[in-house]
């Protein structure tokens, strides 16, 4: 197949709408020949002579439908991040958030943290070095950090926990001196940072959360820079999950404006000056209903 070769409209709406129903992604128009080359391009590594095929092949329910998913993902998602992106935020959970988390959860010493939509890692992994440095007796204490993300290689590259010079480009020198050793150009995490995190195959649209054990009485969940790839619909959806894992007075960070036009009922929204937070309401609307309905 040729580059030359371009979708139908029709047939290009079929498939916008199909990978947003699959995976909460939305291509936007200017994306559209974009992913007309990825398709071909799958197309021919599946040898299949026509785009309607190839449509159909991902809406069956089978087992190599399911993996030409796993492939195609990998051409639609974005794997940039690095450690400590947007400093901002992550001042904030230094300074404020986790020290909060962590005093409240002292008498049972449980902490439960998710990063949604964690690509190679490095989200979730600057978490766990900020909980080592804020945490004395880190060993006594219950601490769950799973990464979670639909893209398997970005996965397979987290578990490994090395990582090029452009992840380190914002991490401060005395950090990455402490929990990285450089051999041949790479950075080698700390075993012991990296045993901290689970990495986890999750679809945040598709999949309930009910069925995977750790996703369950959240504490934090941060998910940055990935509802801005997703449909307004969604975005919905998934919001509505994470209320349902999220602990009461549990902390939500998303991107400073991936939530706007939502339904944000269930939450509180809290301005500090380094960002927006979404906390938990620990009595929301729809139970003062079901309480006054009692009544």
């Amino acid at each position: 197949m040729s580059k030359t070769e371009f979708l139908s409209v029709a047939l290009t709406e079929a498939f916008i709408k199909l990978i947003a129903r699959q995976t909460g992604l939305e291509i936007r128009e200017r994306d559209e020949v974009d992913l007309s080359e990825k398709i071909f391009l799958r197309m021919k590594a599946l040898n299949i002579l026509f785009p309607e095929e190839y449509y159909k092949f991902l809406g069956y329910s089978t087992i190599e439908s399911y993996q030409e998913w796993q492939k195609l993902v990998l051409l639609l998602t974005n794997l940039e991040s690095y450690f400590f992106r947007d400093k901002e935020q992550f001042n904030l959970l230094r300074d404020r958030i986790l020290p909060e988390l962590i005093q409240s959860k002292e008498h049972n010493k449980t902490l439960r943290i998710c990063s949604a939509g964690c690509s190679t890692g490095e989200e979730p992994l600057s978490i766990a070095i900020l909980l080592k440095e804020l945490i004395p007796d880190l060993e006594q204490w219950n601490l769950m950090i799973l990464g979670v993300d639909i893209n398997q290689e970005a996965l397979k590259k987290a578990r490994e926990g090395i990582y090029t010079p452009w992840s380190l480009r914002s991490i401060d020198p005395e950090i990455m001196q402490r929990y990285f050793l450089h051999i041949n150009n790479q950075y080698h995490l700390d075993l012991q940072i990296k045993q901290m995190v689970k990495f986890k195959y999750i679809n945040l649209v598709k999949d309930s959360f009910n069925e995977h054990d750790e996703m369950r009485d959240m504490d934090l969940i941060i998910c940055r820079n990935v509802f801005i790839y997703f449909e307004a619909s969604a975005i919905a959806k998934v919001l509505d999950k994470f209320n349902q894992i999220l602990q009461a007075s549990g902390y939500l960070i998303t991107g400073h404006t991936e939530l706007c036009g939502q339904d944000l009922s269930h939450f509180e929204t809290k301005l500090f000056p380094e960002s927006l937070v979404y906390i938990k309401k620990t009595f929301d609307k729809q139970n003062e209903r079901t309480f006054l309905s009692q009544l």
